[in-house]
Protein backbone atom coordinates (compact mmCIF):
# COMPACT_ATOMS: atom_id res chain seq x y z
CA UNK A 1 0.00 0.00 0.00
CA UNK A 2 1.25 3.52 -0.85
CA UNK A 3 2.53 5.77 2.13
CA UNK A 4 -0.11 8.12 2.84
CA UNK A 5 2.03 11.67 3.15
CA UNK A 6 0.88 13.96 6.06
CA UNK A 7 0.16 17.96 5.41
CA UNK A 8 1.41 20.15 8.41
CA UNK A 9 0.03 23.71 8.18
CA UNK A 10 1.82 26.33 10.07
CA UNK A 11 -0.29 30.18 10.72
CA UNK A 12 2.90 32.19 11.20
CA UNK A 13 2.58 35.78 12.54
CA UNK A 14 5.48 36.99 13.99
CA UNK A 15 6.62 33.49 15.12
CA UNK A 16 10.32 33.89 13.74
CA UNK A 17 11.29 33.51 17.54
CA UNK A 18 9.23 29.98 18.29
CA UNK A 19 9.26 28.75 14.60
CA UNK A 20 12.87 27.00 15.05
CA UNK A 21 11.75 25.16 18.22
CA UNK A 22 8.71 23.52 16.45
CA UNK A 23 10.57 23.23 13.77
CA UNK A 24 12.84 20.98 15.78
CA UNK A 25 9.93 18.40 16.71
CA UNK A 26 9.30 17.82 13.16
CA UNK A 27 12.17 17.27 11.97
CA UNK A 28 13.20 14.23 14.80
CA UNK A 29 9.71 12.53 13.61
CA UNK A 30 10.68 8.70 12.59
CA UNK A 31 8.54 9.46 9.65
CA UNK A 32 10.09 12.60 8.46
CA UNK A 33 10.35 11.56 5.27
CA UNK A 34 6.14 11.61 4.95
CA UNK A 35 5.72 14.93 6.20
CA UNK A 36 5.39 18.41 3.96
CA UNK A 37 5.31 21.50 6.25
CA UNK A 38 3.68 24.64 4.84
CA UNK A 39 4.31 27.78 6.54
CA UNK A 40 1.29 30.54 6.19
CA UNK A 41 2.91 33.64 6.49
CA UNK A 42 0.05 35.35 7.26
CA UNK A 43 0.56 38.84 6.63
CA UNK A 44 3.94 39.50 8.23
CA UNK A 45 5.96 42.26 7.53
CA UNK A 46 9.44 39.64 7.32
CA UNK A 47 9.09 36.43 5.19
CA UNK A 48 9.94 33.00 7.05
CA UNK A 49 12.88 32.75 3.99
CA UNK A 50 15.73 32.24 6.12
CA UNK A 51 14.21 29.71 8.16
CA UNK A 52 13.06 27.77 5.45
CA UNK A 53 16.60 27.71 4.09
CA UNK A 54 17.59 26.54 7.49
CA UNK A 55 15.32 23.34 7.74
CA UNK A 56 15.30 22.21 3.98
CA UNK A 57 18.18 20.11 4.37
CA UNK A 58 15.81 18.18 6.71
CA UNK A 59 12.11 18.30 5.23
CA UNK A 60 10.27 18.93 2.75
CA UNK A 61 9.03 22.89 3.72
CA UNK A 62 7.61 25.89 2.00
CA UNK A 63 6.12 28.93 2.69
CA UNK A 64 3.15 30.59 1.08
CA UNK A 65 1.90 34.21 1.57
CA UNK A 66 -0.80 36.08 2.23
CA UNK A 67 -1.48 39.55 1.12
CA UNK A 68 -2.12 40.88 4.51
CA UNK A 69 -3.05 39.85 8.14
CA UNK A 70 -6.24 37.62 8.57
CA UNK A 71 -6.08 36.03 11.52
CA UNK A 72 -5.40 32.08 11.72
CA UNK A 73 -8.42 30.44 10.16
CA UNK A 74 -7.77 32.58 7.14
CA UNK A 75 -4.34 31.41 7.24
CA UNK A 76 -5.32 27.45 7.87
CA UNK A 77 -7.64 27.23 5.28
CA UNK A 78 -5.29 29.34 3.04
CA UNK A 79 -2.30 26.64 3.70
CA UNK A 80 -4.80 23.78 3.54
CA UNK A 81 -6.08 24.78 -0.48
CA UNK A 82 -2.57 25.23 -1.39
CA UNK A 83 -1.66 21.57 0.29
CA UNK A 84 -2.87 18.48 -1.20
CA UNK A 85 -1.59 14.73 1.08
CA UNK A 86 -4.20 12.66 1.92
CA UNK A 87 -3.22 13.77 5.61
CA UNK A 88 -3.46 16.65 7.50
CA UNK A 89 -3.01 18.39 10.69
CA UNK A 90 -2.46 22.12 12.17
CA UNK A 91 0.33 22.89 14.64
CA UNK A 92 0.83 26.70 16.05
CA UNK A 93 4.06 28.05 15.40
CA UNK A 94 4.29 28.69 19.20
CA UNK A 95 4.04 24.70 19.77
CA UNK A 96 5.76 21.47 19.36
CA UNK A 97 4.57 17.77 18.69
CA UNK A 98 5.21 15.32 21.87
CA UNK A 99 8.38 13.26 21.19
CA UNK A 100 9.49 11.58 17.93
CA UNK A 101 6.37 9.39 17.24
CA UNK A 102 3.76 11.50 17.29
CA UNK A 103 2.55 11.88 13.79
CA UNK A 104 3.63 8.26 13.04
CA UNK A 105 1.26 7.29 16.07
CA UNK A 106 -1.79 9.24 14.84
CA UNK A 107 -1.15 8.10 11.55
CA UNK A 108 -1.45 4.66 12.56
CA UNK A 109 -4.18 4.51 14.74
CA UNK A 110 -6.09 6.76 11.96
CA UNK A 111 -5.52 4.45 9.60
CA UNK A 112 -5.79 1.18 11.37
CA UNK A 113 -9.97 1.51 11.00
CA UNK A 114 -11.03 2.49 7.27
CA UNK A 115 -14.26 3.92 9.65
CA UNK A 116 -11.77 6.11 11.16
CA UNK A 117 -12.26 9.86 9.59
CA UNK A 118 -10.30 11.84 12.45
CA UNK A 119 -7.90 10.81 15.22
CA UNK A 120 -7.52 12.77 17.88
CA UNK A 121 -5.11 12.36 20.56
CA UNK A 122 -3.79 13.75 24.01
CA UNK A 123 -2.47 17.35 23.94
CA UNK A 124 -0.61 18.07 27.17
CA UNK A 125 -1.51 22.45 28.40
CA UNK A 126 1.98 24.00 29.41
CA UNK A 127 1.16 25.59 33.02
CA UNK A 128 2.79 27.03 35.94
CA UNK A 129 1.02 25.84 39.93
CA UNK A 130 0.26 29.03 41.18
CA UNK A 131 1.15 28.10 44.64
CA UNK A 132 4.97 26.61 44.44
CA UNK A 133 5.81 27.91 40.57
CA UNK A 134 6.35 24.71 39.67
CA UNK A 135 5.69 24.14 35.79
CA UNK A 136 3.09 21.41 35.24
CA UNK A 137 2.02 19.76 31.78
CA UNK A 138 -1.90 19.52 32.01
CA UNK A 139 -4.05 16.90 29.58
CA UNK A 140 -6.72 17.38 27.87
CA UNK A 141 -7.89 14.18 26.27
CA UNK A 142 -10.92 13.60 24.03
CA UNK A 143 -11.14 17.38 22.82
CA UNK A 144 -12.81 18.32 19.81
CA UNK A 145 -12.26 22.17 20.48
CA UNK A 146 -8.76 23.10 19.64
CA UNK A 147 -6.70 22.01 16.62
CA UNK A 148 -4.09 20.33 18.61
CA UNK A 149 -3.31 16.85 18.34
CA UNK A 150 -5.30 16.05 15.50
CA UNK A 151 -4.75 14.20 12.17
CA UNK A 152 -7.47 14.65 9.19
CA UNK A 153 -8.17 12.64 6.15
CA UNK A 154 -8.34 15.06 3.45
CA UNK A 155 -10.90 12.90 1.58
CA UNK A 156 -13.36 13.30 4.95
CA UNK A 157 -13.23 17.05 4.65
CA UNK A 158 -13.48 17.08 1.05
CA UNK A 159 -16.76 15.06 0.88
CA UNK A 160 -18.07 16.83 3.42
CA UNK A 161 -16.99 20.59 2.34
CA UNK A 162 -15.53 21.41 5.76
CA UNK A 163 -12.85 24.22 5.81
CA UNK A 164 -12.42 27.23 8.44
CA UNK A 165 -15.22 29.36 8.78
CA UNK A 166 -14.28 33.36 8.08
CA UNK A 167 -13.70 34.88 11.19
CA UNK A 168 -10.85 35.68 13.28
CA UNK A 169 -11.94 33.56 16.55
CA UNK A 170 -13.02 30.79 17.61
CA UNK A 171 -12.77 29.24 14.13
CA UNK A 172 -11.29 25.48 15.16
CA UNK A 173 -14.38 25.09 17.29
CA UNK A 174 -16.78 25.73 14.69
CA UNK A 175 -14.47 23.81 12.48
CA UNK A 176 -14.49 20.78 15.08
CA UNK A 177 -18.11 20.90 15.91
CA UNK A 178 -18.99 20.35 12.14
CA UNK A 179 -16.51 17.45 11.54
CA UNK A 180 -18.23 15.86 14.86
CA UNK A 181 -21.76 16.33 13.61
CA UNK A 182 -20.93 15.19 10.20
CA UNK A 183 -19.37 11.64 11.52
CA UNK A 184 -21.43 8.76 11.52
CA UNK A 185 -21.25 5.13 11.53
CA UNK A 186 -19.16 5.49 8.44
CA UNK A 187 -16.91 8.26 9.43
CA UNK A 188 -15.84 8.06 12.61
CA UNK A 189 -13.63 9.73 15.58
CA UNK A 190 -10.65 7.69 16.95
CA UNK A 191 -9.50 8.96 20.52
CA UNK A 192 -6.29 8.06 21.27
CA UNK A 193 -4.87 8.40 24.98
CA UNK A 194 -1.70 9.07 24.03
CA UNK A 195 0.50 12.38 24.10
CA UNK A 196 1.41 14.21 20.76
CA UNK A 197 1.68 17.80 21.60
CA UNK A 198 2.69 20.35 23.31
CA UNK A 199 0.83 23.51 23.75
CA UNK A 200 3.27 25.77 25.55
CA UNK A 201 2.66 28.93 27.08
CA UNK A 202 3.50 31.63 25.43
CA UNK A 203 2.65 35.30 26.59
CA UNK A 204 2.58 37.72 23.98
CA UNK A 205 0.42 35.33 22.38
CA UNK A 206 -3.35 36.33 20.92
CA UNK A 207 -5.02 34.35 23.65
CA UNK A 208 -2.91 35.95 26.65
CA UNK A 209 -2.05 39.48 25.62
CA UNK A 210 -3.41 42.63 27.79
CA UNK A 211 -4.82 40.32 30.19
CA UNK A 212 -6.49 38.19 28.54
CA UNK A 213 -8.63 40.11 26.90
CA UNK A 214 -9.23 37.83 23.96
CA UNK A 215 -11.27 35.16 25.79
CA UNK A 216 -14.16 37.76 26.93
CA UNK A 217 -14.01 40.06 23.45
CA UNK A 218 -12.92 38.13 20.16
CA UNK A 219 -13.23 34.51 21.58
CA UNK A 220 -16.57 35.48 23.10
CA UNK A 221 -17.95 37.05 19.59
CA UNK A 222 -16.27 34.21 17.60
CA UNK A 223 -17.41 31.11 19.83
CA UNK A 224 -21.18 32.40 19.03
CA UNK A 225 -20.62 33.25 15.19
CA UNK A 226 -19.06 29.89 14.73
CA UNK A 227 -21.28 27.63 16.40
CA UNK A 228 -24.67 29.21 14.80
CA UNK A 229 -22.25 28.51 11.38
CA UNK A 230 -21.28 24.81 12.73
CA UNK A 231 -24.98 23.91 13.50
CA UNK A 232 -26.82 25.50 10.37
CA UNK A 233 -24.66 24.04 8.29
CA UNK A 234 -24.53 20.36 10.17
CA UNK A 235 -28.48 20.60 9.51
CA UNK A 236 -28.17 21.49 5.63
CA UNK A 237 -26.03 18.15 5.04
CA UNK A 238 -26.98 15.79 7.73
CA UNK A 239 -30.28 17.38 9.69
CA UNK A 240 -31.62 13.45 11.31
CA UNK A 241 -28.24 13.69 13.43
CA UNK A 242 -29.76 13.52 16.83
CA UNK A 243 -26.67 14.66 18.70
CA UNK A 244 -27.14 18.43 16.85
CA UNK A 245 -29.86 19.21 19.41
CA UNK A 246 -27.60 17.97 22.31
CA UNK A 247 -24.75 20.49 21.17
CA UNK A 248 -26.98 23.09 20.26
CA UNK A 249 -28.17 22.82 24.40
CA UNK A 250 -24.29 22.42 25.37
CA UNK A 251 -23.83 25.57 23.40
CA UNK A 252 -25.98 27.17 25.45
CA UNK A 253 -24.82 26.35 28.65
CA UNK A 254 -21.04 27.28 27.42
CA UNK A 255 -22.55 30.98 26.85
CA UNK A 256 -23.90 31.17 29.93
CA UNK A 257 -20.78 30.30 31.71
CA UNK A 258 -18.92 32.30 29.53
CA UNK A 259 -21.28 35.33 30.16
CA UNK A 260 -21.10 35.04 33.98
CA UNK A 261 -17.12 35.32 33.63
CA UNK A 262 -17.44 38.20 31.68
CA UNK A 263 -18.92 40.36 34.28
CA UNK A 264 -16.27 39.72 36.49
CA UNK A 265 -13.54 38.87 35.01
CA UNK A 266 -13.44 42.33 32.09
CA UNK A 267 -17.03 43.74 32.42
CA UNK A 268 -16.00 46.13 29.58
CA UNK A 269 -17.45 43.58 27.26
CA UNK A 270 -20.71 43.01 29.08
CA UNK A 271 -22.91 44.61 26.58
CA UNK A 272 -21.10 43.36 23.96
CA UNK A 273 -21.22 40.28 24.63
CA UNK A 274 -24.96 39.83 25.87
CA UNK A 275 -25.85 41.10 21.93
CA UNK A 276 -24.42 38.03 21.05
CA UNK A 277 -25.94 35.67 23.41
CA UNK A 278 -29.22 37.49 22.14
CA UNK A 279 -28.26 36.31 19.15
CA UNK A 280 -27.68 32.69 19.79
CA UNK A 281 -31.11 32.41 21.17
CA UNK A 282 -32.30 33.96 18.11
CA UNK A 283 -30.89 32.60 15.99
CA UNK A 284 -30.45 28.65 17.20
CA UNK A 285 -32.08 28.11 20.63
CA UNK A 286 -35.36 29.89 20.47
CA UNK A 287 -36.21 27.15 18.03
CA UNK A 288 -35.43 23.99 20.36
CA UNK A 289 -36.60 25.61 23.67
CA UNK A 290 -39.46 23.38 23.48
CA UNK A 291 -38.04 20.03 22.45
CA UNK A 292 -35.14 19.58 24.94
CA UNK A 293 -36.53 16.84 27.51
CA UNK A 294 -35.72 18.37 31.23
CA UNK A 295 -33.48 15.43 32.15
CA UNK A 296 -31.04 16.53 29.17
CA UNK A 297 -31.48 20.24 30.44
CA UNK A 298 -30.23 19.35 33.72
CA UNK A 299 -27.81 16.96 32.73
CA UNK A 300 -26.28 19.84 30.02
CA UNK A 301 -25.86 22.16 32.91
CA UNK A 302 -23.94 19.60 35.33
CA UNK A 303 -21.72 19.05 32.82
CA UNK A 304 -21.10 22.20 32.20
CA UNK A 305 -20.68 23.74 35.75
CA UNK A 306 -18.69 20.66 36.85
CA UNK A 307 -15.96 20.90 33.87
CA UNK A 308 -16.03 24.50 34.43
CA UNK A 309 -15.20 24.30 38.88
CA UNK A 310 -12.73 21.76 37.91
CA UNK A 311 -10.85 23.74 35.63
CA UNK A 312 -11.32 26.88 37.64
CA UNK A 313 -12.66 29.33 35.57
CA UNK A 314 -15.57 30.04 37.80
CA UNK A 315 -13.45 29.82 40.58
CA UNK A 316 -14.72 32.75 43.64
CA UNK A 317 -17.84 34.01 41.29
CA UNK A 318 -20.99 34.06 42.46
CA UNK A 319 -23.21 33.94 39.48
CA UNK A 320 -24.97 36.96 39.23
CA UNK A 321 -28.41 34.88 37.72
CA UNK A 322 -29.44 31.23 37.33
CA UNK A 323 -29.42 29.17 33.97
CA UNK A 324 -33.02 29.73 34.43
CA UNK A 325 -33.19 33.41 35.25
CA UNK A 326 -30.56 34.16 32.07
CA UNK A 327 -32.97 32.58 29.89
CA UNK A 328 -36.00 34.14 30.74
CA UNK A 329 -33.86 37.52 30.46
CA UNK A 330 -32.74 36.54 26.55
CA UNK A 331 -36.63 35.47 25.65
CA UNK A 332 -37.94 38.59 26.96
CA UNK A 333 -34.98 40.88 25.33
CA UNK A 334 -35.35 38.80 22.23
CA UNK A 335 -39.11 39.51 22.09
CA UNK A 336 -38.21 43.28 22.98
CA UNK A 337 -36.01 43.64 20.36
CA UNK A 338 -38.46 42.11 17.85
CA UNK A 339 -41.57 44.18 18.83
CA UNK A 340 -39.19 47.47 18.53
CA UNK A 341 -38.14 46.27 14.91
CA UNK A 342 -41.93 45.50 13.98
CA UNK A 343 -43.29 49.13 15.41
CA UNK A 344 -40.37 51.10 13.55
CA UNK A 345 -41.22 49.17 10.09
CA UNK A 346 -45.26 50.22 10.97
CA UNK A 347 -44.10 53.85 11.34
CA UNK A 348 -41.96 53.79 8.57
CA UNK A 349 -44.73 52.55 6.40
CA UNK A 350 -47.17 54.83 7.73
CA UNK A 351 -44.98 57.69 7.12
CA UNK A 352 -44.01 56.89 3.52
CA UNK A 353 -47.93 56.24 3.08
CA UNK A 354 -48.97 59.54 4.17
CA UNK A 355 -46.31 60.77 1.53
Amino acid sequence: MKTQKIDIIVPCYKAHKTLPRLLGSIICQDIVDDLEVTLVNDGDEKDYSEIVTQFTPFVKIKEVKLDKNSGPGTARRFGYEHTSNPLVTWIDADDTFYGAFALSLLRRRLLEQPIFSICIGTFLQEAEDPNTGTQLFLPHQNDTVWMFGKLYKRAFLEQNNIKMNDTRANEDNGFNMLCKLMCNERNQINFIPDAVYIWHTNENSITRINNCQYSYDQSFVGYTENMIWAFKEAEKRNPFNGAILYEKLATLMNLYEYFIETEVRDDRFINQNWEYCKLYYKEIYKDIKDRIPKEAFVEAYNNTLRNCYMGNKLYGIIPSMSIYEFIDKLDKDVLDDEAKAKAKVKSKDATNGEK
